[in-house]
């Protein structure tokens, strides 16, 4: 079905009941997406004021804090691309120690990635206790209370980035220091992760692929061809190509994990005195799936970074085999490099797909705060299509 721009601003019922029916995959994201559409055609999108937060916040919390309560300190927090956020204190007797600091994260009205709440906080709260994150306490699903969907956790404390010393180039990843205490660091909770037992988890929001199948392929592919329907602005044949092959070349999962999806520097804190790393964030793409989506993520070059000799390093943390050694090690599961090879291509599709369709389709509904950031964004967009075009070259030469 061909559609128009126009009519993807204001979608009808009938196409998005089309899409529904072409793309069928993980219920709490078709959900999602469909509220997504049916909102589309709304006002554009307007931050709600510090007052407003704060008068929603104390409704919203007298209804699961014990006792009074009072909430102070609120701020806005900077950074991120899909969340607007929220630092308070919330203070009273049926609070832990009589005071604790937070982080409420809300959806604005679209944003680069959509993306369900109730995921993320049984995601993070899975991974509680065995790799740092901030505890996941209370979500509104719909932002019947507070305005708009949201999260609140911990307030975690740390730094993405240490300052720099001496002459800064963009090409440099960590400082030697921070590498060396970092990437061990980083590496066993990757692979904690792979090898985490999430059936012991409320993991309600999610659906369970069956191992040993392609389930957990063509959901992921169903979600972001679904995505891609959506928000493109017009036709691209070399996406047109990578979805047909990464449709008949997926591969079968052979042990469920939960998949991040976007775990990498920059989407972890660490405490620049001692190097610990202190909470891993951005579980909003959590899904289960196969362990090489997580993996080939990580090894994208747009994440990678040279050392002091110019010699290139993985996620701007170590050298390629250096990481996969460990990982493999320490999580007791097998990379399988033609496995990492598809899942290449998959992230780069993705990749094209959150900037090129996605970023700027809420850019020019004004649906997103982050408008200056988003478009940013989508100049990797280029990186990505020419990833995406050079990987798939090979693979049809390597296969005629």
């Amino acid at each position: 079905m061909i559609t128009t721009d126009i009519a993807k601003h204001n979608p009808s019922q009938e196409w998005i009941a089309s899409l529904r029916e072409r793309f069928p995959t993980h219920a709490s994201v078709d959900e999602t997406l469909t509220r997504k559409l049916e909102r589309r055609a709304g006002p554009p999108h307007r931050p709600q004021t510090v007052d407003t937060v704060v008068e929603r916040l104390n409704a919203f919390l007298a209804r699961r804090v014990e006792g009074p309560f009072t909430v102070t300190d609120v701020k806005a927090l900077a950074g991120g691309s899909s969340k607007e956020q929220y630092a308070f204190t919330l203070s009273g007797a049926g609070v832990a120690n009589g005071s604790a600091r937070f982080v409420l994260r809300m959806r604005p009205a679209e944003s680069i990635v959509e993306t369900h709440v109730g995921r993320e906080f049984q995601a993070i709260n899975a991974v509680h206790g065995k790799i740092p994150v901030p505890r996941a306490h209370w979500f509104d699903s719909e932002g019947a209370e507070l305005g708009q969907p949201a999260l609140i956790t911990d307030f975690c404390h740390g730094v993405t980035t240490p300052p720099y010393s001496g002459a800064y180039s963009p090409r440099l990843g960590l400082p030697e220091k921070y590498r060396k205490l970092l990437a061990p660091q980083f590496t066993a909770h990757f692979a904690t992760l792979a090898r985490l037992d999430w059936s012991q988890s409320d993991m309600s929001f999610f659906d369970q692929p069956a191992p040993h199948t392609i389930e957990a392929a063509h959901a992921s592919l169903n979600w972001w061809q679904r995505v891609w329907e959506e928000d493109a602005a017009q036709p691209y044949p070399l996406m047109t190509l990578a979805a047909h092959w990464l449709r008949k070349n997926a591969p079968p999962t052979d042990h469920v994990s939960l998949v991040h999806t976007d775990f990498r520097k920059g989407n972890f804190l660490f405490d620049l005195e001692s190097g610990q790393i202190t909470a891993i964030l951005d579980w909003e793409l959590s899904h289960l799936g196969d362990r090489h989506e997580d993996l080939a993520f990580f090894l994208n070059p747009l994440f990678g970074g040279y050392d002091e000799n110019d010699n290139y390093l993985v996620g701007g943390l170590m050298e390629r085999q250096e990481f996969l050694d460990l990982y493999q090690q320490l999580s007791g599961l097998p990379v399988d490099e033609k496995k990492l090879d598809y899942y290449m291509i998959f992230n780069a599709w993705r990749g094209v797909i959150n900037t090129l369709a996605t970023g700027v389709r809420c850019m020019m509904g004004q649906k997103t705060h982050q408008d200056i950031r988003v478009g940013w964004i989508t100049y990797t967009s280029a990186i990505n299509l020419q990833s995406l075009l050079e990987d798939l070259e090979r693979r049809l030469s390597d296969a005629a």
